[in-house]
């Protein structure tokens, strides 16, 4: 496989690219206002200058010099006017860096404008996977402590500004912004997906939950479009066990699981994440439930009916005998909820549950043959959980829990690879080529390598495109060819 490593803003260099080239995108822009990844220079003037920088806040004036003031350079500081040109010695201050815009609405112009060229170099049946992290409105931007030094460069955090027409602590809502703006430039936002973080970043805050989780879109560029369901169904859990965090240890009578030892309890609470769980202990429980299938007859024994009839002949049945308004009227059973035994469509249809059924069954008070083998399929047996048969494999959810995985040599925010490769697998079949315009350390590029992709990724950040290059060339030496690469 081939993976693409190539220099510069993408903006420009996706211009360069073929047109309808690319199965499938998979990307994460930098968030906006929330890291200076210090991709800005000085052009002009004289080099050895520490260049000074003048802000000017209501009546207040403030010039700050040398490497300190690049943090800021370029942007608007609250409601501060900056000027670009050292006052000094004239060079001037460019940053082509998306993410530090002066507003979410410029934010979002500018992602629209990039992914229209994506548009232009995407298949007519490619996909965009777009992972975004949302931020709140605060007191003005400033630079915060520095997360990763390289050479002499700092790459720091910074704290977004109070956003005109929102107050301060305000969730901005940045992902869906630029979903929604997206979607009006014409891409068909096809689902929202959530990414789950079981170790979320520790926060301080005692007024909201904590933040644990962020977002994925699936957008298309057309109605019909490349996705391989098979390729990332999920495996169904059939585990019982659940987590005693007091006593440390799980419970796990009956399921032949070996007890966890040495588990401590660090802390009797946490603040309440932001991803709440269902109340199902598993996969086949929520199943079974979900769908009317079975009710809980005390210890792990439920009531299921493992040969239901099939749609077509229950609902040929019940239309047979009767209609929607009699049976309400005979039943005292809500019409919405008897609707849905007469539906033929997949997606609406549902089975009667077994006190629903019980009323059926003394309203027709039909004792033919027909109804025999309808009554027989429909009514409850008795099982064990454990020997219940399902499914191997269901569709994947909406909710991914995937644990973020810190990378010593990028930012804390580098995305997992067990996060990528579910929109690989089906976005991209076999030798398919990917695309990541903000390749950041390659993570898009290595997931593609080992799923038999190709992958072309740009990269603003030339540290970056070295911290990728020598990470998916570590990863598979022998079978990766990096191209494009200085």
């Amino acid at each position: 496989m081939t993976v693409e490593y190539l220099t510069g803003d993408c903006r420009e260099v996706l211009k360069t690219l073929p047109e309808k080239h690319f199965n499938t995108v998979v990307t994460s822009p930098p968030y906006w206002g929330l890291r200076d990844y210090q991709t800005g220079t000085w052009v002009g003037g004289d080099p050895d200058c520490p260049h000074m920088r003048t802000t000017k806040i209501g009546k207040t004036v403030k010039t700050t010099t040398g490497h300190q003031a690049m943090h800021d350079q370029g942007n608007v500081v609250g409601d501060a006017i900056y000027k670009s040109e050292c006052p000094k010695c004239g060079a001037v201050r460019e940053d082509l860096q998306v993410g530090l815009e002066e507003s979410p609405a410029e934010y979002v112009r500018t992602l629209v404008r990039i992914f229209r060229e994506i548009r232009r170099v995407l298949r007519d049946d490619g996909t965009v996977w777009l992972n975004l992290g949302d931020s709140y409105s605060s007191g003005g931007r400033t630079s915060t402590t520095n997360q990763t030094v390289r050479g002499d460069k700092e790459y720091g955090v910074t704290r977004p500004p109070v956003v005109k027409g929102l107050k301060q602590k305000d969730l901005v809502g940045i992902p869906w912004r630029v979903a929604f703006g997206l979607q009006e430039d014409g891409w068909y936002l096809r689902q929202d997906i959530i990414w789950h973080k079981p170790n979320p970043m520790p926060e301080s805050v005692q007024d909201r939950c904590t933040k644990a989780h962020e977002y994925i879109f699936l957008l298309s560029k057309n109605k019909n479009y490349y996705y391989d369901n098979e390729a990332i169904k999920e495996e169904v859990k059939q585990d019982w066990g659940t987590r005693d965090r007091a006593n440390g240890k799980y419970h796990n009578e009956g399921t032949g699981l070996v007890p966890h030892s040495g588990l401590e309890k660090s802390y009797e609470t946490k603040n309440k994440r932001s991803v709440w769980s269902t109340k199902y202990r598993s996969d086949e429980e929520e199943r079974t439930h979900r769908q009317g299938m079975s009710k809980t007859r005390g210890e792990k024994l439920i009531a299921i009916r493992p040969n239901l009839p099939s749609q077509e002949d229950f609902v040929k049945f019940l239309r047979s005998k009767t209609n929607v308004k009699i049976l309400s009227e005979s039943t005292n059973i809500g019409k919405t909820t008897i609707e849905h035994w007469f539906r033929l469509d997949k997606s609406g249809f549902s089975y009667p549950s077994r006190d629903d059924w019980i009323k059926i069954s003394d309203f027709i008070n039909d004792w033919s043959t027909e109804y025999e083998e309808i009554n027989q399929k429909m009514t409850y047996e008795e099982y064990h959980f454990d020997d219940v048969v399902t499914l191997d494999k269901k569709n994947k959810r909406s909710v991914w829990t995937v644990s973020p995985k810190p990378f010593k040599e990028a930012h804390f925010a580098v995305y997992p690879t067990e996060l990528i490769e579910p929109c690989v697998l089906a976005g991209c079949p076999k030798d398919g080529h990917v695309l990541d315009p903000f390749g950041g350390s390659g993570t898009t590029g290595l997931v593609a390598d080992r799923l038999g992709r190709n992958a072309t990724l740009i990269e603003l950040n030339e540290d970056y495109l070295e911290i990728g290059t020598k990470r998916i060339l570590s990863d598979a030496p022998l079978f990766t060819n990096m191209i494009g690469v200085k």
